[in-house]
């Protein structure tokens, strides 16, 4: 089993696989932030309380406040413990968004107000008073104050910092610790990430990341390339399709031709488009089938890798559109010939018009959004029914009810894995479909 079967469906900075192939064994601290990353070790609740000491040290000084700051690092971790989504977060971004919470509930706030103040923040704060939020308001609207508390953030981020933790006492961590650390990592194969500084295995902090779906939809692009360079220079010889690759990938071309394109295109303007259209659906489809492999994942299960998609076709559409039309034509275009008489389009035609508008990029919305949950969905499913037979839950069955519940659960998985190799190959159609459609649309009248 993966260390966390949820990341099959979640983008990363590493590869899950199985713990048994991948065993961590770091013996320090120091090992982890060379090997693994500074995050691993930054992110740590004992570095980020001993981190919080420091900046409260610096604050000290900027703010003078120090009645209020005695109680500051009580305030981060109640923070950090309100909210299962702040967990983890270190006390300087405690800073800066108790600072966004606070300027939205004074915009709420001052709403009500009649007549409106000037400075909402320190109006709201003057309504309701808070220590915590008023040396960090004041720490954000002094000038001086602002750019010094911005230097020990940078100057906290180096690794000068980390290595004076590391020398502490505080650095030397425990066997116990240590081996935490180790079952947690055992598993993950982490990609280098020789443009970017990360924040945790999910997000980073600066730079360009590299994530498991950019290596994986890399690869397809690659294979894409390979296949299809092989199947030209079969084709260039002028011989006839020989062997099951051969007419498989012909078979496929021509499918897409004719009951694709054609389906949204003038069959005598669907060779022009092919090339795109071909390599839409392959792409989509080898992201999909990668969803299929253990331990991979499908790229096409992110927003942002359908957003893109989505928004290619938006592009294309557009700018043919213009071409054939003009900008003038193109948006006239996009509301049909109702057949009207006059009195009654100067009313209607503006009203199908907005509606048309708004729906282009509806549409090109919907487009992304189809195929992100056809394919999240049914990881997620699949994740779900097996959770039934391995959950801790099912631990505590017998041994009977937790056998007949675990062959339900796989043959479960099997069949519904049956059906999203199906899924695969239909969102691949479904979505390359779409996108003729919206481009036929585009490029002729309706």
């Amino acid at each position: 089993m993966s260390s966390d079967p949820l990341l099959h469906i979640k983008d990363s900075y590493y590869f899950d696989v199985p713990r048994k192939l991948w065993r961590a064994s770091y013996d320090s601290p120091e090992q982890l932030a060379d090997q693994v990353g500074e995050w691993a070790v930054r992110n740590d609740s004992d570095y980020q309380d001993w981190e919080a000491d420091r900046f409260l040290e610096e604050l000290q000084q900027l703010t003078n406040n120090n009645s209020a700051l005695s109680h500051a690092k009580e305030a981060w971790k109640h923070w950090q413990h309100a909210d299962p989504h702040r967990h983890g977060r270190p006390f300087d971004q405690y800073v800066e968004d108790a600072l966004v919470e606070l300027d939205q509930r004074a915009a709420e706030w001052v709403k009500t107000q009649e007549p409106a103040p000037r400075d909402a923040t320190q109006a709201y704060l003057a309504e309701f008073p808070d220590d915590q939020l008023q040396w960090m308001h004041t720490l954000r609207t002094n000038d001086e104050l602002s750019r010094q508390w911005s230097n020990a953030r940078r100057d906290m981020d180096d690794r000068q910092e980390l290595d004076e933790y590391l020398a502490s006492p505080r650095g030397s961590w425990s066997e116990e610790k240590m081996q935490e650390f180790n079952h947690h990592l055992s598993g993950k194969v982490f990609i280098p990430q020789p443009f970017a500084t990360l924040r945790n295995a999910y997000e980073t902090q600066s730079g360009f990341g590299i994530s498991r779906y950019m290596i994986i939809e890399v690869a397809v692009a690659l294979i894409m390339f390979a296949t299809f360079r092989w199947l030209a220079g079969k084709i260039s010889t002028g011989e006839a399709p020989k062997g099951k690759v051969w007419n498989l990938l012909e078979s496929f071309v021509t499918f897409i031709k004719t009951d694709v394109v054609e389906k949204g295109i003038e069959p005598h303007e669907s060779k022009k488009f092919m090339p795109l259209f071909w390599t839409i659906f392959f792409f989509i489809l080898g992201c999909n089938l990668m969803g299929m492999l253990p331990w991979v994942g499908s790229p096409t299960a992110s927003l942002a890798v359908t957003a893109v998609l989505a928004f290619v076709i938006f592009v294309v559409g557009t700018y043919l559109g213009v071409q054939e039309f003009g900008v003038v034509g193109y948006l006239k275009n996009l509301c049909p010939d109702l057949g009207l008489p006059l009195y009654m389009a100067v009313v209607i035609v503006p009203m199908v018009w907005i509606i048309e508008f708004a729906s282009l990029f509806i549409k090109h919305v919907i487009l992304a959004v189809r195929l992100l949950l056809n394919m999240a969905a049914g990881h997620l499913v699949l994740l779900g029914i097996m959770g039934l037979a391995f959950s801790a839950q099912a631990a505590s069955m017998s041994a009977g009810s937790w056998t007949a519940l675990s062959v339900v659960a796989i043959l479960g998985t099997t069949i519904l894995s049956f059906l999203e190799l199906f899924v695969a190959f239909l969102q691949a159609y479904v979505f390359t479909l779409l996108a003729s459609l919206f481009i036929g649309s585009a490029t002729h009248h309706h």
